[in-house]
């Protein structure tokens, strides 16, 4: 474990709110925690997240203002930034979170707001921890020599003994004595056979005994979860395998260089095992081939928490490999999951691509209806709900225009920015992200001036808002009997709610297709320009595939994988895979 603290910074601002919430906003980082915070905030963090779009103006606002020093102090270093390392993925995100909730109850920080993200960008897991140091009173929480506590409050936490450790492997699911030495190897121990056992090394020094009763005991049978997660691996594999061939990744076609541009191109270093892999030849790998092996491996470790061993017969030749999958805790002889021989295959296989489009044909059908004068675009929801309205003569313009084979494609972009509204709502009412009425406290009709009727709504957090009511709603207010009425204010107000999280999506979706199409002002969507559309019709698309697919942690990506990919029956043979020291 290394526990370190980021730089000071001056001036009252909270930097690693952007610097976190970027790591969440590019799949490489997910909030476990937000302690010690409103309601209000949790619900739009929460909201935000789930369309895959960043809350760190958001997370700073609120920041600075629970850092008020009421003239209590002349400091303006407010942040509170560390972060918390282990080796590899020897630890879960949960576990690290856990960890880091201890280290701030150690630090003092228990009752302060502060977020912990879980970053998996690494070979090491690890999570930064955020929070201000000015408490409730206007004085901050002394930052003497923290770094050095920070050290001895992590070193209490952690100061378990063996056991512990060993009680942590033998909870991974497991076939073979050759298995298990591959998680042991995986939490960065050694193994060494004595009489009745197994001795266990670390950091050079002895670790303790294993008997072999304990690692026969512990043994696991073949089940249905395996093969699930066999049949997820596989998925998972080809899908990285058929993007290192394209040349996604770095390889010799595309090297890192250094940034003086006078070094030679840095490549990866190879693991010494794959240069003893033979091809179907009998002979060594080129170093291209080798080079994406090793790629493939290190996508597997970084995002999905997955080992790769491989496994050498008395030769030193390469024979087989083993999985490690952290993230469900088993253990796996490759070829349960695939093929050494096609493991090793970077052959590139045509595939029809997917685009960001199709989440909207997930959703509704969109028709181009012409009445002769005036063009209009009518969508169906997978929902029941229909909508239709009149074309600009920009978008009638692009239409029409549009080549045959693409016009379907425009027609999806035209809907999406003609109907943003009704489709989030439409989508948020059947899957909602939050129990908004469950939040509730109470509900009720408010009289304005101009006897106009808004919506009053407390929440259980005691904030309160005012929402006017629609004509169509009051209109159907005032005819309500006394008995339906609190019925029709608790429906009318998670309507208004749900509505609320589709607008505050779309602003910050404008936002976004603003800031990247470079205009001083987004027009409304009828007068968008065709690029403006395609850009703002993305943004919509990665957005609602954030509540499509559960792309959270990189460990839980198969999922996303698994739908998408259709995986081959599983190899039968094994490799038969012993202990070896």
């Amino acid at each position: 474990m290394i526990v370190k603290k980021l730089s000071d910074v001056k001036g009252g601002g909270f930097p690693g709110a952007g610097y976190n919430e970027r790591k969440v906003a590019e799949g490489v980082a997910e909030l476990m925690a937000m302690e010690n915070i409103s309601d209000a905030l949790r619900h739009k963090i929460e909201v935000l997240h789930h369309f895959g779009l960043d809350a760190a103006s958001e997370i700073e606002r609120y920041l600075k203002a629970r850092s008020q020093t009421y003239g209590n102090t002349t400091t303006t270093r407010f942040q509170f930034h560390v972060s918390a390392s282990v080796k590899g993925r020897v630890m879960s995100a949960e576990e690290l979170t856990d960890f880091a909730r201890q280290l701030m109850k150690g630090m003092g920080y228990a009752r302060q707001p502060y977020f912990v993200y879980y970053h998996h960008d690494t070979e090491n897991n690890h999570v930064h921890i955020l929070s201000t140091r000015i408490q409730p009173n206007g004085f901050p929480i002394s930052d003497h020599q923290d770094i050095r506590w920070l050290n001895e409050c992590a070193n209490r936490i952690l100061a378990s003994d063996i056991d512990k450790d060993i009680a942590h492997i033998f909870s991974y699911n497991y076939e073979t004595e050759g298995q298990f030495a591959n998680i042991i190897r995986s939490h960065g121990y050694k193994i060494g056979k004595v009489e009745d056992g197994y001795r266990l090394f670390k950091n050079g020094g002895d670790a303790g005994n294993i008997s072999d009763n304990e690692i026969k005991s512990h043994l696991s049978k073949d089940s249905q979860k395996r093969k699930d997660r066999a049949k997820q691996l596989k998925a998972i594999i080809k899908k990285y395998k058929a993007e290192i061939t394209e040349g996604k990744y770095q390889s010799l076609n595309n090297p890192e260089v250094s940034k003086s541009h006078k070094k030679k191109p840095k490549l990866p270093k190879v693991n010494s095992d794959i240069k003893k892999i033979l091809d179907s030849n009998g002979k060594p790998l080129n170093e291209e081939r080798q080079q994406q092996i090793q790629q493939l491996i290190d996508i597997l470790k970084t995002s999905f928490g997955i080992d790769v061993y491989f496994q050498k017969d008395k030769n030193g030749q390469v024979r087989g490999y083993g999985l490690v999958d952290h993230a469900e805790k088993i253990a796996f002889d490759g070829s349960k999951v695939m093929r050494l021989s096609e493991l090793i295959d970077f052959t590139l296989k045509p595939e029809r691509k997917p685009t960001p489009l199709d989440v909207y044909r997930s959703l509704f059908t969109a028709e181009i209806i012409s009445d002769g004068t005036n063009d209009s675009i009518h969508i169906s929801t997978v929902f029941g709900d229909t909508y239709q309205t009149v074309m600009s003569a920009n978008q009638s313009a692009w239409y029409r225009n549009t080549k045959p084979e693409d016009k379907e494609d425009v027609a999806l972009m035209i809907a999406s920015t003609a109907f943003t509204e009704e489709i989030l709502l439409a989508y948020l009412s059947r899957q909602p992200i939050q129990n908004h009425l469950a939040t509730i406290q109470s509900v009720s009709a408010v009289k304005q001036r101009g006897g106009k009727f808004a919506l009053r709504i407390v929440t259980n957090d005691g904030m309160s808002m005012m929402i006017p009511m629609d004509d169509q709603d009051e209109s159907r207010y005032r005819i309500l009997s006394p008995k339906d009425t609190q019925d029709f204010l608790n429906n009318l107000a998670v309507h208004y709610l749900t509505r609320e999280d589709a607008r505050s999506i779309i602003q910050r979706i404008r936002q976004t297709t603003k800031d990247q199409t470079t205009v001083r002002v987004l027009p409304q969507s009828k007068d968008f320009t065709s690029q403006m559309a395609k850009v703002f019709s993305i943004n919509l698309a990665s957005s609602l595939l954030f509540l499509n697919v559960d792309t959270g942690r990189g460990e839980n990506r198969e999922w996303e994988v698994g739908t998408r990919h259709r995986s081959d029956a599983m190899d039968n043979q094994s490799i038969g895979s012993t202990l070896i020291i």
